[in-house]
Protein backbone atom coordinates (compact mmCIF):
# COMPACT_ATOMS: atom_id res chain seq x y z
CA UNK A 1 0.00 0.00 0.00
CA UNK A 2 1.50 3.30 -0.97
CA UNK A 3 2.39 5.77 1.89
CA UNK A 4 -0.10 8.80 1.79
CA UNK A 5 0.33 12.19 3.31
CA UNK A 6 -0.55 15.55 3.60
CA UNK A 7 1.63 18.43 4.40
CA UNK A 8 0.75 21.40 5.48
CA UNK A 9 0.41 24.19 8.12
CA UNK A 10 -2.33 23.90 10.83
CA UNK A 11 -3.56 27.25 10.91
CA UNK A 12 -4.36 29.66 13.49
CA UNK A 13 -8.56 29.40 14.26
CA UNK A 14 -10.00 32.34 14.96
CA UNK A 15 -9.96 33.46 18.62
CA UNK A 16 -12.53 35.63 19.21
CA UNK A 17 -16.66 35.79 18.86
CA UNK A 18 -18.85 38.55 18.61
CA UNK A 19 -19.30 39.73 21.66
CA UNK A 20 -17.63 41.34 25.22
CA UNK A 21 -15.72 40.00 27.47
CA UNK A 22 -17.29 39.72 31.44
CA UNK A 23 -15.60 41.67 33.81
CA UNK A 24 -11.72 40.69 34.72
CA UNK A 25 -12.23 39.66 38.06
CA UNK A 26 -14.59 37.04 37.22
CA UNK A 27 -12.37 35.37 34.31
CA UNK A 28 -10.17 33.20 35.80
CA UNK A 29 -12.76 32.32 38.39
CA UNK A 30 -15.29 30.76 35.72
CA UNK A 31 -12.53 29.11 33.51
CA UNK A 32 -11.07 26.88 36.49
CA UNK A 33 -14.90 26.09 37.47
CA UNK A 34 -16.05 24.61 34.31
CA UNK A 35 -12.27 23.69 33.03
CA UNK A 36 -12.29 20.56 31.30
CA UNK A 37 -10.60 17.30 31.80
CA UNK A 38 -8.50 16.03 29.50
CA UNK A 39 -8.27 12.14 28.52
CA UNK A 40 -5.58 11.09 26.15
CA UNK A 41 -4.75 8.15 24.11
CA UNK A 42 -2.57 5.68 26.08
CA UNK A 43 0.09 6.02 22.88
CA UNK A 44 -0.44 10.08 22.40
CA UNK A 45 2.97 11.21 22.37
CA UNK A 46 1.97 15.46 22.74
CA UNK A 47 0.05 17.25 25.74
CA UNK A 48 -1.60 21.12 24.64
CA UNK A 49 1.85 22.93 25.38
CA UNK A 50 2.80 26.71 25.23
CA UNK A 51 2.61 28.81 21.89
CA UNK A 52 5.23 30.81 23.31
CA UNK A 53 7.95 27.75 23.13
CA UNK A 54 6.69 26.86 19.36
CA UNK A 55 7.52 30.08 18.17
CA UNK A 56 10.89 30.10 19.80
CA UNK A 57 11.74 26.61 17.88
CA UNK A 58 10.15 28.13 14.57
CA UNK A 59 11.28 30.65 11.64
CA UNK A 60 9.09 33.00 10.33
CA UNK A 61 8.70 32.61 6.65
CA UNK A 62 6.98 34.73 4.29
CA UNK A 63 5.14 33.15 1.31
CA UNK A 64 6.97 34.60 -2.21
CA UNK A 65 5.11 32.35 -4.73
CA UNK A 66 2.26 29.51 -4.56
CA UNK A 67 5.03 27.56 -3.60
CA UNK A 68 8.04 29.39 -2.25
CA UNK A 69 8.46 30.44 1.72
CA UNK A 70 11.22 32.80 2.29
CA UNK A 71 12.80 33.09 6.07
CA UNK A 72 12.15 36.52 7.12
CA UNK A 73 13.17 35.89 10.52
CA UNK A 74 15.10 32.83 12.12
CA UNK A 75 14.69 34.03 15.82
CA UNK A 76 11.14 35.72 16.36
CA UNK A 77 9.46 36.04 20.07
CA UNK A 78 5.80 35.85 20.65
CA UNK A 79 5.86 40.03 21.03
CA UNK A 80 7.17 40.29 17.43
CA UNK A 81 4.99 38.23 15.30
CA UNK A 82 3.28 40.24 12.54
CA UNK A 83 -0.49 40.99 12.72
CA UNK A 84 -1.39 41.51 9.49
CA UNK A 85 -1.54 40.27 5.98
CA UNK A 86 -0.16 39.98 2.84
CA UNK A 87 2.03 38.74 2.81
CA UNK A 88 0.96 34.95 3.79
CA UNK A 89 3.14 34.06 6.56
CA UNK A 90 4.02 30.87 8.45
CA UNK A 91 5.52 29.47 11.62
CA UNK A 92 7.74 27.07 10.69
CA UNK A 93 9.06 24.55 13.07
CA UNK A 94 12.81 23.60 12.89
CA UNK A 95 14.44 21.89 11.90
CA UNK A 96 11.45 19.26 11.47
CA UNK A 97 9.35 18.34 8.03
CA UNK A 98 5.66 17.20 8.30
CA UNK A 99 6.47 15.30 4.83
CA UNK A 100 9.29 13.09 5.52
CA UNK A 101 8.49 9.54 6.75
CA UNK A 102 6.02 9.11 9.51
CA UNK A 103 5.75 13.14 9.68
CA UNK A 104 9.38 13.55 11.59
CA UNK A 105 7.45 12.27 14.53
CA UNK A 106 10.48 12.04 16.45
CA UNK A 107 11.59 15.15 15.55
CA UNK A 108 8.14 17.24 16.81
CA UNK A 109 8.63 15.12 20.04
CA UNK A 110 11.98 16.72 21.42
CA UNK A 111 10.27 20.06 19.99
CA UNK A 112 7.68 19.67 22.51
CA UNK A 113 9.44 18.32 25.47
CA UNK A 114 11.39 22.08 25.59
CA UNK A 115 8.06 22.83 27.40
CA UNK A 116 7.33 19.84 29.85
CA UNK A 117 3.39 20.48 31.35
CA UNK A 118 0.14 20.91 29.78
CA UNK A 119 -1.23 24.69 29.52
CA UNK A 120 -4.89 25.41 28.25
CA UNK A 121 -5.33 29.15 26.86
CA UNK A 122 -8.72 30.28 28.19
CA UNK A 123 -11.08 33.57 27.26
CA UNK A 124 -14.33 34.31 28.46
CA UNK A 125 -16.87 35.99 25.83
CA UNK A 126 -20.21 37.37 26.71
CA UNK A 127 -22.41 36.12 23.54
CA UNK A 128 -26.14 37.43 23.33
CA UNK A 129 -27.69 35.93 26.09
CA UNK A 130 -25.09 33.63 26.85
CA UNK A 131 -21.22 33.66 28.12
CA UNK A 132 -19.08 31.21 25.89
CA UNK A 133 -15.77 29.64 28.25
CA UNK A 134 -13.38 29.01 25.43
CA UNK A 135 -10.55 26.48 26.33
CA UNK A 136 -7.64 26.43 23.04
CA UNK A 137 -5.03 23.37 22.90
CA UNK A 138 -2.23 24.24 20.87
CA UNK A 139 -0.18 21.22 20.38
CA UNK A 140 3.29 21.06 18.46
CA UNK A 141 2.41 18.09 15.90
CA UNK A 142 -0.84 16.16 14.35
CA UNK A 143 0.23 12.88 13.12
CA UNK A 144 -2.78 11.47 12.10
CA UNK A 145 -2.39 7.50 11.90
CA UNK A 146 -5.38 5.73 9.93
CA UNK A 147 -6.12 2.78 12.15
CA UNK A 148 -7.29 -0.08 9.91
CA UNK A 149 -3.89 -0.78 9.26
CA UNK A 150 -0.04 -1.15 10.00
CA UNK A 151 1.55 2.47 11.68
CA UNK A 152 2.81 3.94 8.68
CA UNK A 153 0.79 2.58 5.56
CA UNK A 154 -1.73 5.71 5.53
CA UNK A 155 -0.95 8.77 7.48
CA UNK A 156 -1.40 12.64 7.55
CA UNK A 157 1.14 15.39 9.04
CA UNK A 158 1.05 18.93 9.84
CA UNK A 159 2.68 20.68 12.38
CA UNK A 160 1.05 23.80 14.55
CA UNK A 161 -2.56 21.95 15.61
CA UNK A 162 -5.09 23.97 17.01
CA UNK A 163 -8.10 22.84 19.18
CA UNK A 164 -10.88 23.96 21.34
CA UNK A 165 -13.66 23.26 24.06
CA UNK A 166 -16.35 25.63 24.52
CA UNK A 167 -18.70 26.10 27.67
CA UNK A 168 -21.83 27.52 27.16
CA UNK A 169 -23.70 28.86 30.19
CA UNK A 170 -26.03 30.96 30.63
CA UNK A 171 -26.08 35.08 31.83
CA UNK A 172 -26.77 33.43 35.30
CA UNK A 173 -23.79 31.72 34.77
CA UNK A 174 -25.61 28.40 34.38
CA UNK A 175 -23.81 25.53 31.97
CA UNK A 176 -26.06 24.96 29.45
CA UNK A 177 -23.64 23.12 26.63
CA UNK A 178 -20.52 21.69 25.75
CA UNK A 179 -18.88 22.22 22.38
CA UNK A 180 -15.86 20.35 20.64
CA UNK A 181 -13.74 20.55 17.56
CA UNK A 182 -13.08 17.84 15.45
CA UNK A 183 -11.17 18.27 12.09
CA UNK A 184 -13.22 20.80 10.11
CA UNK A 185 -16.67 20.52 11.82
CA UNK A 186 -17.32 19.88 15.42
CA UNK A 187 -19.96 18.80 17.63
CA UNK A 188 -22.64 19.58 20.54
CA UNK A 189 -23.98 18.07 23.55
CA UNK A 190 -25.91 19.32 26.40
CA UNK A 191 -24.64 19.65 29.51
CA UNK A 192 -26.34 17.22 31.06
CA UNK A 193 -25.81 14.69 28.41
CA UNK A 194 -21.76 15.34 28.82
CA UNK A 195 -19.81 12.68 31.14
CA UNK A 196 -18.17 15.01 33.54
CA UNK A 197 -15.58 14.61 36.73
CA UNK A 198 -17.00 16.11 39.70
CA UNK A 199 -18.64 19.06 37.61
CA UNK A 200 -16.19 19.24 34.69
CA UNK A 201 -16.91 18.09 31.41
CA UNK A 202 -15.18 15.39 30.22
CA UNK A 203 -12.96 15.13 26.61
CA UNK A 204 -11.62 12.32 24.73
CA UNK A 205 -8.64 13.16 22.52
CA UNK A 206 -7.96 11.21 19.54
CA UNK A 207 -4.65 9.78 18.73
CA UNK A 208 -2.62 12.10 16.64
CA UNK A 209 -5.26 14.37 15.39
CA UNK A 210 -6.28 15.32 18.91
CA UNK A 211 -9.81 16.01 17.39
CA UNK A 212 -11.88 16.18 20.64
CA UNK A 213 -14.81 13.77 21.55
CA UNK A 214 -17.26 13.51 24.00
CA UNK A 215 -16.61 9.34 24.79
CA UNK A 216 -13.37 7.01 23.67
CA UNK A 217 -13.92 4.35 21.09
CA UNK A 218 -13.51 4.33 16.81
CA UNK A 219 -15.45 7.73 15.23
CA UNK A 220 -15.79 8.34 11.59
CA UNK A 221 -14.65 11.22 9.80
CA UNK A 222 -17.31 13.60 9.16
CA UNK A 223 -17.38 13.12 5.42
CA UNK A 224 -17.79 16.87 4.70
CA UNK A 225 -13.71 17.09 5.74
CA UNK A 226 -12.91 14.73 3.68
CA UNK A 227 -11.87 15.65 0.02
CA UNK A 228 -13.60 13.98 -2.95
CA UNK A 229 -9.99 12.49 -4.17
CA UNK A 230 -9.79 10.84 -0.61
CA UNK A 231 -12.76 9.64 -0.43
CA UNK A 232 -12.25 7.96 -3.66
CA UNK A 233 -9.05 6.37 -2.67
CA UNK A 234 -10.56 4.69 0.00
CA UNK A 235 -13.30 3.70 -1.81
CA UNK A 236 -11.27 2.53 -4.87
CA UNK A 237 -9.27 0.51 -2.51
CA UNK A 238 -11.73 -0.97 -0.44
CA UNK A 239 -11.07 0.17 2.80
CA UNK A 240 -13.09 1.50 5.21
CA UNK A 241 -13.18 5.63 5.36
CA UNK A 242 -10.77 7.33 7.89
CA UNK A 243 -11.59 7.14 11.26
CA UNK A 244 -10.39 8.51 15.11
CA UNK A 245 -9.54 6.34 17.79
CA UNK A 246 -9.77 7.83 21.16
CA UNK A 247 -9.26 5.92 24.31
CA UNK A 248 -8.48 6.15 27.94
CA UNK A 249 -5.34 7.02 29.08
CA UNK A 250 -3.80 9.91 30.97
CA UNK A 251 -5.41 12.54 32.24
CA UNK A 252 -5.01 16.42 32.38
CA UNK A 253 -7.07 18.75 34.45
CA UNK A 254 -7.81 20.72 37.45
CA UNK A 255 -5.11 19.71 40.11
CA UNK A 256 -7.70 19.17 42.67
CA UNK A 257 -9.10 16.10 40.75
CA UNK A 258 -5.56 14.18 41.52
CA UNK A 259 -4.63 14.64 37.67
CA UNK A 260 -1.78 15.82 35.65
CA UNK A 261 -2.38 19.33 36.35
CA UNK A 262 -3.30 21.83 33.36
CA UNK A 263 -2.37 25.56 33.80
CA UNK A 264 -4.74 27.85 32.58
CA UNK A 265 -3.15 31.05 30.33
CA UNK A 266 -5.75 33.74 30.34
CA UNK A 267 -6.42 35.40 26.46
CA UNK A 268 -8.18 38.24 25.46
CA UNK A 269 -8.64 39.76 21.46
CA UNK A 270 -5.64 40.69 20.34
CA UNK A 271 -3.56 40.14 23.92
CA UNK A 272 -0.76 38.99 23.79
CA UNK A 273 -0.09 39.59 20.35
CA UNK A 274 0.66 36.58 19.22
CA UNK A 275 -3.20 36.24 19.20
CA UNK A 276 -3.58 38.30 16.33
CA UNK A 277 -0.54 36.17 14.13
CA UNK A 278 -2.86 35.69 10.97
CA UNK A 279 -0.61 33.43 9.14
CA UNK A 280 0.03 29.58 9.62
CA UNK A 281 1.70 27.13 12.90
Amino acid sequence: MKKLFVFAAGALAALALAGTAPAAGSTPKLLKKFQPVLVFHPDEEFRPTTVESFIRDSDLEAATSPTTWTVVNPSPTPDDLPTSSPPVWRLNQQPCFAGAPLGDLPCYVVGASDEPGVTVYGRVVKDGKSIVLQYWLFYYDNLYRYPFLPLGTIWQSHEGDWEVVNVVLTNQKRPVAVGLSEHCSGETRAWDESERRDGHPTVYIALGSHANYFEPGLHEFEQACLPAQVIAFFQQAGLPLPADVAASGPVAGPKRLGVQRAGIATIAEGSPRWVAFPGFW
